[in-house]
């Protein structure tokens, strides 16, 4: 059924492509180009956020290895509300709440809602209304990486302190002093998802009437229990239209919390109507959310670990049923597949530290080369490194002034003297080779400092790890040791080396003490052919 459906909804895309001379006419029959998937006009993105508007959102079988009942015909499905433009299976009931709030237009919006809830409102609401007014009332439990992506879409963020997740009717809770707040000021407007029935009825207008389409013959639909709009909207759809239809909620292990969703205790009081929906519940502990989010992103299906709770809390109850012996109770008479449907609620990137907090290390495959995380850490800079014509210059430029200076010396002009150090430009040349090469042929006025470590035999520093690392080392013991002969900072100095490689890395871990430093492409052997050189005794001072 699923193939036959896409086929024949993709016609109309087929028919408008095939004929590329009609683009233009079929085009100005859409009106904005409605079925093209082009948004225009001042209201684009109002348009672009809403599902009406949209190719329904894609439901994908996942992999056999995914599935360990497939042998028993039973077929899984993830729906991907994730595709939504607001990448989270709330930007359904964002997008209702505020079109069915209009005073949300000119108030400032607030949520308790550290995730995909208030991220979707602060979108939607710029979409529909031009509102960025949104705050986000939030744990200070949360990662500050967390809140600079709230941050990031322009959310204004208020902390709470105690529980990071509390229990929505609670009347010391925040969800409850935000009603209050609400009530007592008529410029705020809380639309509370916990209460706002545009919530679940959003998913009964969208979600339940998509998959529906695509599958019309789904057996068990099944997702995570958050606020419960999800489940109870798609649910009463879905039973709407088959009866036997079996709803499954999945909720967090009490006291082990995933992202997103509630245990059952935080939910129960909900006054969505969910009792008329969930058939089953499921709790799923958040190691084995994390780890099934991990292998669904591993195979192409992107989705966070409230959607891997899902698929975990599915494939649990279709055990239970298996080991029943009552799994064929679930099956279509006519085909005896088993089509299931889970929900992909958002996607797993911002919570990334919670699968390398909750993973085994073995689970993830290994760093190469990780002795170069300890080392060679500091800002490179393309700017930093000077072609042989800008050193030469600069070393032409360095010679003059000391010119100058021994003519005033000579003329016992000390006025003169003090004017020349102050306008000219001072640059040092700083020489890494070994002493032996710097004796043999050096830059005029630049000075030996040789690095032990450093030989004309290295090569490719920056693809030997190990070399890297010693050179690294090197260094850092060097200029720890060496500050006097480098200072003052403000002066721009030049780092030689054999081939620029050393002293780009030297100049890196300078810039980061706060000194001008430079290397040189190429280092000494490039610079050479633009400038004399000297041997040690041969005029120096």
């Amino acid at each position: 059924m699923v193939v036959e459906f896409y086929a024949e909804w993709t016609i109309p895309y087929i028919s408008v492509t095939a004929a590329s001379t009609a683009t233009v006419g079929i085009m100005e029959n859409m009106g904005q180009g409605e079925g093209l998937n082009v948004f225009s006009g001042t209201d684009s993105v109002s348009r672009y956020f809403d599902p009406d508007n949209l190719p329904l959102l894609p439901l994908v079988e996942i992999p056999s290895k995914l599935n360990p009942l497939r042998n028993e015909k039973v077929r899984i499905y993830a729906k991907m509300l994730t595709a939504h433009p607001a990448l989270n299976v709330k930007a359904l009931p964002a997008l209702n709440m505020l079109r069915n709030e209009p005073s949300a237009a000119s108030k400032s919006v607030v949520e308790a809602s550290s995730g995909s809830t208030v991220l979707s409102l602060a979108m939607a609401a710029r979409a529909l209304y031009g509102n960025d007014n949104v705050c986000a009332y939030v744990t200070n439990k949360k990662p500050s990486d967390q809140l600079r992506l709230l941050r990031l879409f322009g959310l204004k963020i208020a902390l709470y302190g105690g529980l990071a997740q509390q229990e929505p009717h609670d009347p010391k809770g925040i969800m409850s002093r935000l009603r209050r707040l609400a009530k007592a000021d008529e410029n705020i407007c809380y639309l509370g998802q916990y209460d706002n029935d545009q919530n679940w009825k959003s998913h009964e207008r969208w979600t339940g009437r998509q998959i529906w389409k695509q599958i019309p013959k789904v057996n068990v639909f099944c997702t995570t229990v958050g606020t419960g709009g999800c489940i109870t909207g798609t649910g009463l759809y879905l039973k709407s239209q088959n009866p036997s239809v079996k709803n499954v909620g999945v909720c967090n292990v009490f006291g082990d919390p995933t992202p997103g969703p509630r245990h059952f205790p935080g939910f129960e009081s909900s006054n969505f109507p969910w009792r008329e929906t969930i058939d089953d519940f499921e709790e799923v502990s958040s190691v084995a959310s994390y780890g099934m989010s991990m292998q669904l992103c591993r195979e192409g299906i992107v989705a966070g670990p409230s959607s891997g709770e899902g698929l975990c809390g599915l494939i649990q109850y279709l055990e239970k049923m298996r080991i029943s012996g009552r799994l064929s109770e679930l099956a279509d008479p006519e085909t005896g597949d088993i089509s299931c449907v889970f929900i992909c609620c958002d996607l797993p990137y911002q919570y990334l530290d919670g699968y390398f907090d909750r993973l085994p290390e073995s689970q993830f495959p290994p760093i190469l080369n990780q002795v170069l995380l300890g080392c060679d850490q500091d800002k490179y800079s393309e700017s930093w490194i000077l072609s042989t014509r800008q050193a030469a210059r600069m070393l032409s430029c360095s010679n003059q002034r000391k010119q100058r200076l021994r003519e005033c010396k000579r003329r016992s002009n000390q006025t003169r003297m003090a004017d020349v150090r102050q306008r000219t430009f001072r640059t040092r040349f700083l020489d890494l080779r070994q002493r032996e090469d710097f004796e043999t042929e050096h830059i005029p006025q630049s000075m030996s400092s040789p690095l032990k470590s450093l030989t004309p035999a290295i090569r490719d520093l920056f693809g030997n790890p190990e070399t890297l690392h010693m050179i690294w080392t090197g260094l850092q013991s060097k200029f720890i040791q060496g500050e006097k002969e480098l200072s003052p900072k403000k002066l721009p100095i030049v780092i030689l080396c054999y081939d620029g490689d050393t002293s780009q890395m030297a100049t890196s871990i300078l810039r980061a003490k706060g000194y001008t430093a430079f290397s040189v492409c190429g280092g000494f052997c490039a610079l050479k052919r633009f400038t004399p050189t000297r041997k040690l005794g041969d005029g120096d001072e």
